[in-house]
């Protein structure tokens, strides 16, 4: 339960703590003194949005502080400690909420930073907060098959605890079969590239990492084998022209040379290198004559040394950049290929697991569903009885049950609540019902049946009697009362009959100081009781009759 919470610069409020007490307590005060004020305060503890305008006027930043004592939500409080790193005692627990105007929000958690996600989650199981405009836990349809199953008997939990286990083993199962059936996928996949690679490297007919190169070279070659020939010609007929061709021309410098050796032995030399150089010329006429002789244009061959290069090179762009880079690759893919298994589990072994358990799933969620059933038409009745004590003993209730065949962690079933709240309406879902004061008698109904087994501490009802009449006001207090027999209660009224239900009060009032407004909260003692459920009665003219009309309220309510 809440037991002490700690305001500082908080919308209207400067300064003020408040320590609560057990059972219900009933906080009144004029509409504005600041009443919602301290719910919101408390929402912001639970993990509630929080806005820098919610900061009071010319301060830096608010500081929220809640003391909790645990009880039956101790357990699992520790657990979700644990789970985020958090320190805690058995009993106690402090949540700190920090709102900064340049838009800082720091949480702390017995004092250790964390996020306002942990904070939801803690906050779950801390404070349940009604007010009109909001979604309650009973409201949310996900959560409404937890409330039948936290009233079914103790071997249901046995039951429900024996299905998860096999329910976590199915989910185990599943996501191998799932991963196996992937991986082979993804193994397939790769296997079949690696095949298409080898059949294409394989029908290249690779032998030669050099090919490439010899054939550029002689596609050159055949590329331009008329202009080699046009060349050779026009050479051959510069060196053989009878009259002015080379060869005649170095015949006449040869026998010049050697006409000088007849006036000289150092000609000799001379001589010599000059019949070298025509010996040479003439060697390399004869070279050009044989390799032309041997060359000759072959059209298949041109267009087969095209298409080959065409080849290498595409096969060059996708696995070279070379062509050695090229053979290493096909020598990694026939490697690779070698090597191939698929391996692994068994898929038919883990399929025929799966099928198996999912046959016990069955049988189990059936059992749990048997179960509800039973469960369900027992909280029907109680419902009812809850209504009627609200004076809405016209409405219809009942629990819609639709088994499916999706395993989940809690079974089969999907469970919605359904309300008709007048004669001659239709059953709807809960979530469809509008706010107002049937919806309040509806949630004050569900909740004083599941205040008994709900883990949350603390119910905080938010002038929840709002838009409804005397009498149902007094049966509203008096619901709220015996829910504080199980639960710590917390309600803001303008009720004089719900404040006349408390166990203790508390007022709220609006200072103006200095030009600045501030909000104090105090308890009241059983004389101010009196007054102030006067004043709330018959006005600010507070008359000994209005004072006994008040006290003979207190204990009407409370004899009956």
């Amino acid at each position: 339960m809440l037991v002490e919470l700690d305001i500082k610069n908080f919308a209207i409020i400067k300064s003020l703590k408040v320590r609560f007490q057990e059972k219900m307590t009933v906080i009144i005060g004029e509409t504005g003194a600041g009443k919602s004020i301290i719910i919101d305060a408390v929402s912001l503890l639970m993990g509630g949005r929080g806005q820098k305008e919610m900061i009071r006027s010319g301060e830096n930043k608010a500081v929220i502080t809640g003391l909790f004592e645990l009880d039956d939500q101790k357990e699992k409080i520790a657990q979700l400690c644990d789970q985020y790193g958090l320190p805690h005692d058995d009993d106690q627990l402090v949540i700190s909420r920090e709102l900064a105007v340049k838009g800082r929000n720091v949480v702390r958690i017995n004092g250790q930073l964390t996020t306002i996600n942990v904070l939801r989650d803690l906050g779950h199981y801390l404070v349940d907060i009604h007010g009109q405009h909001d979604q309650q836990i009973l409201m949310d349809q996900d959560r409404q098959i937890d409330l039948v199953d936290n009233y079914a008997p103790a071997s249901f939990k046995d039951d429900l605890a024996d299905y998860q286990a096999d329910f976590e083993k199915w989910q185990k199962l599943t996501r191998q079969l799932r991963h196996l059936r992937q991986d082979a996928q993804e193994l397939a996949q790769k296997q079949d590239i690696l095949q298409f690679q080898n059949n294409e490297l394989e029908s290249a007919d690779l032998e030669d990492p050099e090919e490439d190169e010899k054939l550029e070279e002689e596609y050159n070659e055949l590329n331009n084998y008329q202009k080699i020939a046009d060349t050779a010609n026009y050479f051959m007929q510069l060196y053989d022209d009878d009259e002015h061709g080379i060869a005649t021309l170095l015949g006449d410098a040869q026998n010049a040379a050697t006409d000088l050796t007849e006036f000289g032995s150092k000609f000799k030399d001379f001589a010599k290198t000059v019949d070298d150089g025509v010996y040479a010329l003439n060697d390399a006429r004869s070279e050009l004559s044989n390799l032309m002789d041997q060359m000759d244009f072959d059209e298949e061959r041109f267009q087969y040394v095209t298409n080959r290069l065409d080849t290498l090179n595409s096969l060059k762009k996708k696995y070279g950049p070379t062509l050695k880079d090229v053979f290493d690759f096909y020598s990694k893919v026939q490697k690779e290929l070698s090597q191939f298994e698929t391996g692994g589990l068994d898929e038919e072994k883990i399929q025929a697991e799966v099928a198996e358990v999912e046959k016990r799933l069955t049988q189990k969620a059936r059992k749990l569903h048997l179960t509800r059933e039973k469960v369900a038409h027992s909280l029907e009745e109680q419902i009812k009885q809850e209504l009627a004590d609200l004076y809405m003993e016209k409405a219809r209730f009942s629990i819609n049950f639709d088994e499916t065949k999706t395993f989940t962690k809690k079974g089969t079933d999907e469970i919605v609540f359904l309300i008709a709240p007048n004669p001659g309406e239709d059953l709807m879902p809960l979530v469809k019902i509008v706010s107002g004061g049937e919806q309040s008698r509806l949630i004050l109904a569900l909740k004083a049946i599941f205040s008994r087994v709900e883990p949350v501490g603390t119910m905080i009802f938010d002038e929840i009697d709002t838009g409804v009449s005397g009498r149902v006001s007094a049966a509203i207090g008096k619901k709220m009362h015996s829910i504080g027999h199980n639960k710590q209660v917390i309600a803001i009224t303008h009720s004089p009959q719900v404040a006349a239900a408390g166990d203790q009060r508390y007022l709220v009032a609006k200072q103006v100081k200095d030009g600045s407004t501030f909000t104090q909260i105090g308890p009241l003692s059983k004389e101010e009781t009196i007054t102030a459920i006067a004043q709330m009665m018959a006005g600010q003219d507070v008359t000994d009759a209005a004072k006994k009309n008040a006290a003979d309220l207190i204990k009407s309510i409370k004899d009956e």
